[in-house]
This record gives C-alpha cells, structure tokens and sequence, in this order.
C-alpha cells in the first residue's frame, strides 16, 4: 500500500488517485478482474498519450475530435460529441479551447443558421496530418511491443467487439 502526505499526495508528489498501483501488491483476484485490468491499461495508455501530446498543447479529447473531423470532414458539435462520448457542456469547452488555439473553426451551417460545423483550420490540418497522427502511432507501437504483431491484431479484434457490444 502506498504512502500519502497529508495532502493526499504519494511520495512521488502526484496525488494517491492519480498515482499508479504497484501490481505486485495487488490481490490475485484483480489479476482475474477484466473491468481492473481494462482500467489500468486505459489509464496507462491514456497517461502516456497525454504526455506524449501535451508539447503540442493538445489533450487526447482534443486529439480525438481533430482526428475525426480530418477523416470525416467538418460537423456540428453535437454530433462530434455523439460520436466521441463527450457531453455538450465539456464539447462547448474542448472547441473553445480548440478555437482560441487557431485549430479549429466554426462554420455557420447552410442548411440551420443555428448550427455552427466544426472545421479544421490550416494550422489545425497541419498539426494533425503531419505530426499528431505520427505521434499516436508511435506511442500505441511502443505501448505494445509486448505484444507479437498477431496478438496486437487480436487485442484490437477484441476491443472493437468489446466496445461495440
């Protein structure tokens, strides 16, 4: 078990939430809890891809939605969030953010003056199609060089189904 500061920070400084389990110490049990080891596996990949973005001042969310709107072209807001599972609220502030770093624009929609589409903006199209893809590759290809090219193709087999169902 780990130690915590009065703060609720560990030893490392991060706080005890944030910080990673020691799997050694975990129970057997966990080792046999899909929903434990699915986390902890998300939580690792997603740290490091945060990490991995956060010198180009994009999240993963923010990554996420750049990356949808460059494969499938300009959409409202609600729709991006429907397709990404962000809800309206967090949306609103992901493409203000997004915005007010020239990544993105909004586009009045021609067929509901309500609606804005979101667009990739020429700096937006160029971060993404020149370096970020790049780098989701590369730290989805290091996450799992413990893995032999067929079991990669299964893991992302069964994760599609697992997602899907």
């Amino acid at each position: 078990m780990s130690k915590t500061g009065s703060n609720g920070t560990s030893m490392t400084g991060r706080h005890a939430e944030d910080a990673m389990p020691v799997l050694e110490e975990v129970p057997t049990v966990l080792w046999e809890s899909v929903g434990f080891l699915l986390s902890k596996a998300a939580d690792q990949i997603e740290r490091r891809f945060a990490e991995t973005l956060r010198p180009y001042g994009i999240s993963p969310r923010q990554y996420g939605i750049m990356t949808v709107i460059a494969h499938q072209g300009p959409q409202s807001q609600q729709k991006l969030g429907e397709r990404l599972g962000i809800d309206r609220t967090s949306m609103v502030n992901i493409i203000d953010t997004l915005e007010d770093a020239e990544l993105v624009n909004r586009i009045r929609d021609h067929d509901d003056r309500r609606r804005y589409a979101i667009t990739l903006s020429d700096k937006g199209e160029a971060l993404i199609r020149k370096k970020l893809m790049a780098v989701d590759a590369d730290v989805h290809e290091q996450y799992l060089t413990v893995l032999e090219p067929d079991e990669k193709q299964q893991l992302l087999s069964i994760l599609r189904r697992l997602v899907q169902a």
